[in-house]
This record gives C-alpha cells, structure tokens and sequence, in this order.
C-alpha cells in the first residue's frame, strides 16, 4: 500500500531543529522508566502494549530520509508487531539500574523509515515493576507520554482485573491533517504575525540576563567589540546537560496551589515570576527580562489523546519596577502571557527568527537564559484496582543539552508534591549554581505567596 507522506508540524519542527544543529538524533530524545511496587504479570503486560501500538497512532510514526534541504517527512505504519523486549535488572541496586537505563538513553534512531520507539519491560530493585520508554521527541511531548503509559495501564487493568475497556484514543493523523491545515490559513497567520511583530518591537529590543550576573552579557560584548549588545554568546561545542532534582513536599505545594486558586492565577505564571525575579536580582535589579515558556496545545479532547509533540515555545518578556508588588507583578506577568496564548498555534522558530532579525543579533547568540515546562499531570495510574501502590516514574536525560538551563515542573506521582528538573549545560554551569537558584527561588516564591504586598524590590534586597 502507498504510504501518505506529510510534513512535521509546528511543534515537531520545533523537536527536529536541534537534530539538525547539532548532527545527532540523541537531543530529540525522551526516556522514562514508570513502574509499580507491585507483581505485574509480564505477559499480560506485553500484551498490553502490542495493542497500545495499534490504539496509539503517533507510535507507528516514520520519517523519510532528509532532503537537499534537510527536511524530513513522516507516515504512519499500517502496523508494529515487534516482539517486546524484557529486561531483569532486579539483582542490581536501583543507583545501577538507573545506570543501566541510562546508558540506554544514549541510544538513536537514525535511519529512515524505521520505528522510532522501543518500549522494554523492566524488572527493577526493590519490587517495582513496569516498562522503559525510549522513545523519539516527535512522536510524543510529555502529556502524550503520560496518556500513553495510562492507557497501557487500563489495558492491564482490564484485562486482569475485569474493569471497563479504556476509550479510544485519537487518531494522530486526524489532528495532524488539521493541524496543517490552520497553518495554511493566510488570514489567521497574517493576524499572528502581526501580533507578534508587535509584541517583540513595543518595548525595543530585549536584553539577556543570566544566573551568573551581568559578567556574562560583558564577555560577549567584549568578543563582539559592541558595548551595546544585548544578546549573548551561546555554548554550542559542548553540549553535555547536568540534571539537579529537588522535591517540594506535598504541603508546602498546596500552599502554592491554594494561592494560585484563591489569586485566579497559574502555576505556570508563579513559577515563571520566582525564576525572572532571580535573575533581576543576579543582574544588579535589571527590570527587562525575558524567559522562555512552554505552552501545550491540548484544549481539545483528541488533541489530548492522539499523541504527537503538540508543545511549543515563546519569550515571556516582562519589564516589572522594584517598588511593583508581588501579586501586581504575578498579574502583570500573566496578562502577558494570556495574550500570548492567543497567538501560540504560531510557528516559534519563525518567532524567534523575527526577533534576531528585528534587531540584527549575531548568530549563535540568545537573549534568553532559562526555559520553563509546567506538567500538571503526573504519571499516575488513575485506576481503583491500583489506588494506593506505591510508583516510580524517573526521566533519564538525553544528553545533549540544547538549551543553558531548561527546568521542568511535575507533580510527583506518590505525594503530589512539585519536582523541580533542572537541565543544565555543564559545560558552563555547575550543580551549585542550579542548587542556589532553586534555594532562592523557594525563598522568593513563599515569601510572595505570604506577603503578596511585598515588593519585588524588597524581595531582590532582602531575600
């Protein structure tokens, strides 16, 4: 049968660029190991997952070779009968099988028109039990990921258990047909187009700060011979990425949700305000600073459930006063990003383009030094035969960090308390300085949510 190519779409070009930079397949990787404190029958699992592979569209996804441009295109297999593979990593500590898996992260996917996902199922220590995800970017963002493994899981709960046959999922092909074909829509890109021209010339050009001071924007201004840069030189020759997890316990997070839902603002705006207010404060108080979030495009129920990575990314930028106070700068902040969400179907490499071009930065530059991934959906198996099993969800990082600090924001599947994942280049940054930016961050953030007339002046000077 004739396969039906099409291009990525927004949010997949998005995952593919950096393969393209950097010459490796291993950047556009997501690795996951997520599993139970309890006795799985393998089988019956592996029987789960080789209907997973026909339920989940997105998981038979190919791409073409490149062409003279270096483009992919992608298909959709007819079917994936590959056997699953099992692996016994039980009479290993748990630090040598995340090891293990780890190194298994380092694997690519390299050559067209292959599977661009391997799901193994793992014996680990200490009794957990369940699946390694190894999986290509495209295919998947982080809510796919989750919906997957869920779905995986009412599977074997149906199975075993006799509960109700999980719904189906999407079809990623549908939503991907449609998708390209809002980009095509000329009226609405010339509306977003022009949004964003607006946005990114309204306050003139934006200046880069960094968790290291403001020595950082000097050096490149230096290696320039331009004292009036405002962007700075970006490490692209080493791009080993450093991991520091810290876990806020599950009290202290309700403190900040019951603060969110009483201010009718979000997690994702608080935690964006803490991370700008620390950079305001390593950079002598500078009030223009700029982050980078990441926004999922999931407000339909078949865009939630037919996989694809549908993430992508904007500048955030907010010019906010020392003597503003906390909330007045959560809200300035959000509205900030409440029209930005209007316009986030936008292709973001076009964005980002635009701004360089708006204002002549050199190449391999950026005026952004964090980026920020809010998931509020934990890898939580909702079913009641399973209520109460204690699970193990780890992220194993790819490693190549393409970004200088990437931090991304989960709930933990056992208490519910947030994780705050940095990914760091370490070829520029240590563990102690993602421990104090985090340290300080907890400091800003609380102090905030209890003083919320605070100012960010205040915050910056006494904190």
């Amino acid at each position: 049968m004739e396969k039906t190519l099409y291009p990525l779409n927004v949010g997949q070009m998005l995952q593919y660029l950096p393969i393209r930079e950097t010459g490796t397949q291993r950047c556009c990787n997501i690795s996951v190991f997520s599993g139970l404190q309890f006795e799985i029958d393998f089988d019956l699992l592996k029987r789960c997952i080789k209907d997973e592979f026909k339920r989940y569209e997105c998981l038979r996804l190919r791409f073409t070779a490149p062409d003279e441009d270096g483009n992919v295109q992608q298909y959709i297999a007819d079917r994936d009968d590959r056997e699953v593979p099992y692996l016994d990593l039980s009479n290993m500590t748990m630090k040598e099988a995340d090891a293990y898996l780890q190194e298994k992260t380092f694997e690519e996917f390299n050559d067209p028109d292959i599977p661009m996902v391997e799901i193994t199922m793992v014996r680990m220590p200490e009794g957990y039990n369940g699946m390694y995800i190894h999986i290509d970017h495209r295919l998947v963002d982080s809510s796919g990921l989750i919906v997957m493994v869920n779905d995986i899981m009412e599977l074997y709960c149906h199975y075993r258990f006799g509960s109700e046959y999980p719904k189906p999922l999407a079809s990623f092909e549908e939503v991907l047909i449609s998708d390209l074909k809002k980009a095509q829509n000329t009226k609405r890109q010339a509306k977003d187009e022009k949004f964003w021209h607006d946005y990114l010339t309204e306050d003139g050009e934006p200046i880069y700060a960094d968790i290291r001071g403001p020595r950082i924007l000097q050096e490149s201004r230096r290696n320039h011979g331009d004292k009036s840069l405002r962007v700075a030189d970006v490490e692209t020759k080493d791009r080993s990425v450093g991991v520091a997890d810290f876990h806020l316990e599950p009290e202290a997070t309700q403190q900040l949700l019951d603060f969110c839902a009483m201010h009718s603002v979000s997690m994702t705006n608080l935690i964006l305000l803490a991370m700008r207010t620390y950079l305001s404060k390593t950079n002598g108080g500078q009030e223009d600073i700029t982050l980078r979030n990441f926004v999922s495009r999931r407000s339909t129920m078949a865009e939630w459930t037919c996989g694809g990575s549908r993430v992508l990314s904007f500048p955030c930028r907010t010019i906010i006063s020392p003597d503003t106070e906390f909330l007045d700068a959560l809200y300035e902040l959000q509205n900030v990003q409440n029209k930005v969400y209007l316009h986030c179907n936008y292709d973001p490499i076009a964005v980002d383009k635009m701004l360089k071009d708006l204002y002549g930065a050199p190449d391999k530059t950026e005026y952004i030094s964090m980026s920020l991934t809010y998931q509020p959906m934990p890898v939580r198996v909702q079913n009641e035969h399973l209520v109460g099993i204690k699970t193990r969800s780890v992220w194993y990082p790819n490693g190549a960090a393409t970004k200088q600090i990437y931090l991304t924001v989960t709930h933990s599947s056992n208490d519910g308390g947030l994780i705050f994942d940095y990914h760091y280049q370490k070829a520029v940054l240590s563990y102690d300085d993602i421990q104090k930016l985090y340290y300080y961050m907890m400091k800003m953030m609380f102090r905030g949510v209890r003083e919320p007339d605070v100012t960010i002046g205040e915050l910056i000077s006494t904190t």
